[in-house]
Parts: structure tokens; C-alpha cells; sequence
């Protein structure tokens, strides 16, 4: 489970726990799993067993709970290896592979409709076709054939796509109207598949580029310049020519991808500007941030690199670094409850670190016992109540505890004097008296009670009060409270 958290946050680790029943199958292939996932539809996921990243059909696209419902499937043994299966594929006769796949053709007709296509369609005027007759049957053909189609034609379609794709997603939409087909469009098929073709068509043209001794022509195509940085090591020889024609954060981003990095060479691309570019590379290159940290001396790199390697004597004794650090890098307060969780084994504490910590309390999802240790470091009153958030009332129960502590005639009068407290949810008001119980005792609850009679008619609110040992009864215009 630990690991997920480097991927994912831990609303999408909890979320994910919660869809391990809807996991239909989970198949692991050489060092993948894929399967499918019940949501509001039925979703294709796959996790690479390395990186732990995820990719998903759902709208959220990548490192989902559907993933990670996934992955906890297969952590639990739950899963069909494929090694044996493969291995079978290589002593099977051809006879005996054209058997399997005839029988599963009913499941998976786009074999047979692709082949068709392939087929029926003429390549050599096909681009031309594909601008002329623009439609959702030329994308599904384009798709068919893409691995069939020439370097130049390639380039050519890439370059069409994206010099016009809102007015090609615009005319997808009113063909669509036309042919009463618009409704039937889910959020993923917004565009017709367009999105989709556009990126095999460059996947296609960057794998053949090197092939076909044409990269040059590639590296000057903005549009390509993403799937160049995914495959950076195959561009290394262009390493020059990718300087000059790509951006800075592009040129940034390339550099980082490569398998053998230069970090003096990326140091040179390093800026305010470009700063993120590193943090976004976090963790799959958190050594090669490190050493980036460490030669242009970076105090703020090397403390968020410390934050994701948990190293807690460089955080403690650099944390005036904090606040530059989140702001340049937001994502890491999500690994606070890590760093508390650390400072709380070690017994570190401070004041004013506690403060720092607790403020970013909202995105940190701290854990009662982290939320103890930090507010039990703070004398602060003041702090403390600022810090109180009523609409998180079931977590910032210690938080109100803490301020009994440190003042506990301050904390009373907080109470009495916050009506906003008597109009909430009866849930929370029964948590303000189960305080008021353990701190105060029963004269103090029935004056409070008494002073604001109006709050307390409501059957349902004094049938929970009741559970808790208070009694609550309007007798002839008069209030009785009991206490148990």
C-alpha cells in the first residue's frame, strides 16, 4: 500500500479500496496488468508494474482508483498470469492459431472490420480523401490503416489535425446532430476518436522517423515534440538540433527523459520558469533531481527531494525552506502526513514547525494521531481556533480539546458565544455536547441548553442527545434538561 502513495493521493487510494469488488478480472502480461473495472461503465485499465502508473478508459484518464483497484486486486494474488499462455502461442501450429483466433472473433468483430478496411481502402489518395470527406467513418478507416500508410502521408494528416482540429471537432458535431447520433456521445467520445487517431498518428511517425532517416523533419513539428520526449533516447543523436528548435521546458523535459542524463547539461536549462519542469519528474528521477539540488546548490529542490525521500533530519533542520518549497512545488503537502508521521517516531518538535504543518491541514489528510502531535506542540489559542474548521468537526475534535487545554474558560466562552454552532447538523452539535461533557459537566450543559432553548425543539436533535445521556423535555412552555 505504502508504494501507491507515490503515485497516487490518498483519496484516490481510498476511493480505490472501494472498487475491489467491482475488478471483473485482472490478467498480468509480462510486467503489466490489465483488466476491466465496474463504474458508472465498464472501464479498461492497465498498471505498469514498475512505474505503478495507470492508465484508464474512465475520464480521469490516468493513476485512477480504478487503477489502483486494479493493483490492490493483483497485491492480493488475484489475478491470471499470461507467461504460460504466450508461451503456448510459440508451439502452437499455424492451423491451431487460426483456430483460436476464428474463436474469438465474435467477441472482437474490429478484427474483422479493420481488415476490411484495410482491404477496401486505397491508400494512395487516402489523405486527400480523409480532408475532403472529413467524417467519423474516415477517422475509424484512418485508424485501420494508419501502420499501412507512408511516412509523408503521415506527416500530412498529423499536420491537418492539427492546424484545424476545432473546426474538424466542429463539423464532427454537426454530422453528428444530423444523424441524430450526438446523444449516443459519452464525455470520452466528445471528439469522434479524433484525439485518439492523432496520437497513434504520431507514435507512428516518431517510430518510423529514425527508420525512414527523416528526424529532423519530426523535430521541427511542435505537435511532435511530446511523443519525441517520450521516446528521448531514440532522438539522442539530434540532441543539437532538438536544442535549437525546441522550447526551453521542452528542451528541459528532453534532457531529463534521457536514460543517461548530463546534469550539468540540464543545469543550464534549469530557470524560475523552468523549475517545475524537475518537480513534475518526481519521483521516477528523484536522484537525478538530487544531484541537479546538489550542484547548483538549491536548499528548496534538495528539501522537497527530501520530503519524498522521508529524510527527516535535512527537513527538520532546513525548514525554513518550507514555505518556498510549497510554493513551488503544491503537490507535496499531500506527503505531509509522511513527514508528521516521521517527526512524531523522532520526537522532533517545534512550534513553529508545528504551525506550518497544521495550516496546510485542508490538503494534508492528517491522521487523528498526526493532528494530536502537531497541535499538542502549539500554546498558541489564538492559532489553534483559527485552525478549528466546524465543517470537519468529527477531525477537529482534538483541535477543540487542545484549545480546553491551553484555556479552558477561552474555549467555553468560544462555544457559548458561536451560534453558528447551534444551527448546524445535529451530528455536530452532538459532538460539541459529548465535549462539553467530558470537559464541563452537567451545570454547565443545562445552562447552555437553557440560554438557547429555541435550538433545541427538534425531536430528532434530543432523541441523539438522549443517547448521549442528556434528557431534553418542554413541559407546559417549560424547559427540563436532565443529565445521566
Amino acid at each position: 500500500m505504502a508504494e501507491l502513495k507515490e503515485k497516487y493521493s490518498d483519496r484516490i487510494i481510498d476511493r480505490g479500496k472501494g472498487y475491489l469488488d467491482s475488478v471483473k478480472y485482472c490478467i498480468k502480461i509480462n510486467n503489466t496488468i490489465c483488466g476491466k473495472v465496474e463504474g458508472s461503465r465498464t472501464y479498461k485499465t492497465e498498471v505498469d508494474l514498475d512505474s505503478l502508473d495507470g492508465e484508464c478508459s474512465c475520464p480521469y484518464g490516468t493513476n485512477c482508483k480504478h487503477a489502483v483497484a486494479l493493483y490492490l486486486t493483483y497485491k492480493k494474488g488475484n489475478f491470471d498470469n499470461a507467461t504460460e499462455f504466450i508461451t503456448s502461442l510459440n508451439s502452437m501450429s499455424k492451423s491451431e492459431l487460426i483456430e483460436l483466433i476464428i474463436s474469438k472473433l465474435e467477441d472482437n468483430p474490429d478484427l474483422i472490420i479493420k481488415h476490411n478496411i484495410r482491404k477496401s481502402t486505397k491508400r494512395e489518395n487516402f489523405v486527400k480523401e480523409f480532408k475532403t470527406k472529413f467524417s467519423t467513418k474516415k477517422i475509424e478507416e484512418a485508424d485501420a490503416i494508419l501502420s499501412l500508410l507512408s511516412f509523408k502521408q503521415l506527416l500530412e494528416m498529423n499536420d491537418y489535425i492539427e492546424e484545424d482540429s476545432d473546426s474538424l471537432i466542429d463539423k464532427l458535431f454537426e454530422q453528428a446532430e444530423y444523424t441524430n447520433e450526438y446523444d449516443d456521445w459519452d464525455n470520452e467520445d466528445y471528439d469522434g476518436g479524433l484525439s485518439d487517431l492523432s496520437e497513434k498518428i504520431k507514435k507512428e511517425i516518431v517510430k518510423n522517423a529514425i527508420k525512414e532517416n527523416t528526424s529532423l523533419e519530426v523535430i521541427k513539428r511542435v505537435s511532435l515534440h511530446d511523443e519525441i520526449i517520450e521516446n528521448a533516447d531514440m532522438f539522442l543523436k539530434f540532441k543539437d538540433g532538438i536544442k535549437r528548435k525546441f522550447s526551453k521546458e521542452d528542451c528541459l523535459k528532453f534532457l531529463i527523459s534521457l536514460k543517461n542524463p548530463n546534469v550539468k547539461e540540464i543545469v543550464s536549462c534549469v530557470s524560475e520558469d523552468t523549475k517545475s519542469i524537475l518537480y513534475d519528474s518526481l519521483p521516477d528521477k528523484i536522484s537525478l533531481i538530487k544531484s541537479i539540488g546538489k550542484e547548483t546548490n538549491d536548499k528548496v529542490i534538495l528539501f522537497i527531494v527530501a520530503i519524498y525521500e522521508k529524510n527527516v533530519s535535512f527537513l527538520f533542520n532546513n525548514f525554513k525552506y518550507f514555505d518556498e518549497a510549497i510554493k513551488e512545488n503544491y503537490e507535496i503537502v499531500e506527503k505531509f502526513d509522511s513527514i508528521a508521521k516521521l517527526f512524531k517516531k523522532n520526537k522532533f518538535n517545534n512550534e513553529e514547525i508545528a504551525k506550518k504543518l497544521l495550516d496546510q491541514d485542508e490538503n494534508a489528510n492528517y491522521e487523528e494521531e498526526q493532528l494530536r502531535y502537531l497541535a499538542l506542540q502549539i500554546n498558541d489559542f489564538n492559532f489553534i481556533k483559527n485552525n478549528l474548521n466546524l465543517d470537519r468537526l468529527e477531525e477537529h475534535k482534538i483541535l477543540l480539546d487542545r484549545l480546553f487545554e491551553i484555556d479552558n474558560k477561552r474555549t467555553l466562552a468560544l462555544i457559548q458565544n458561536n451560534k453558528i454552532i447551534l444551527g448546524r447538523h445535529w451530528s455536530d452539535i452532538v459532538l460539541i455536547f459529548k465535549f462539553l461533557k467530558k470537559h464541563y459537566g452537567a451545570s454547565t450543559i443545562k445552562r447552555y441548553i437553557e440560554n438557547n432553548k429555541e435550538h433545541f425543539t427538534s425531536s430528532h436533535l434530543k432523541n441523539h442527545l438522549k443517547d448521549e445521556g442528556i434528557f431534553i423535555q418542554f413541559t407546559k412552555g417549560n424547559l427540563l434538561v436532565e443529565m445521566r
